[in-house]
């Protein structure tokens, strides 16, 4: 449960958020003592997952905006792109190219890794940003 709420809070959902915790604590205060305990232990759980969640965002949102963190991240990112157009433009144009795959499976999982995590960032930038 907390994962979700994490998630939700990274995705820009806050005020649904609350309202669940809101709910939640209506619902803890009908209930009898053991449940009443069990779900009051939920709620705070909840809490302590928004917290960690908007303290992880503000995180991101200092280290996206600092420009050696994409200087850093180019040194990896510029490479991969130029092998991946070179393995796209070699296959559609039958150049004599031989592109090589990455030597490792560890490798090719890095670059599989690295491409999701750049239209992860990309499009929960984009996210934020339309909700704004």
């Amino acid at each position: 449960m907390t994962g979700l709420i994490a998630f939700l809070m990274r995705m820009g959902f806050g005020g649904m958020v609350d309202k669940a915790i809101s709910h939640l604590e209506r619902r803890a205060e009908l209930q009898n003592d053991r449940e009443k305990l069990r779900s009051q232990t939920t709620v705070e759980l909840a809490r302590e997952a928004v917290k960690e969640a908007q303290i992880m965002a503000d995180y991101n949102r200092a280290k996206l905006a600092f420009p050696w963190f994409w200087l850093f991240a180019a040194l990896f990112l510029v490479p991969l792109a130029a092998w991946w157009s070179a393995v796209i433009l070699d296959s559609i144009f039958g150049f004599t190219w031989s592109v090589a795959d990455l030597p490792t499976p560890q490798m090719q999982e890095w670059a599989g890794d690295m491409i999701r995590w750049l239209f992860y960032v990309g499009t929960g930038v984009g996210a934020l940003k339309s909700l704004r």
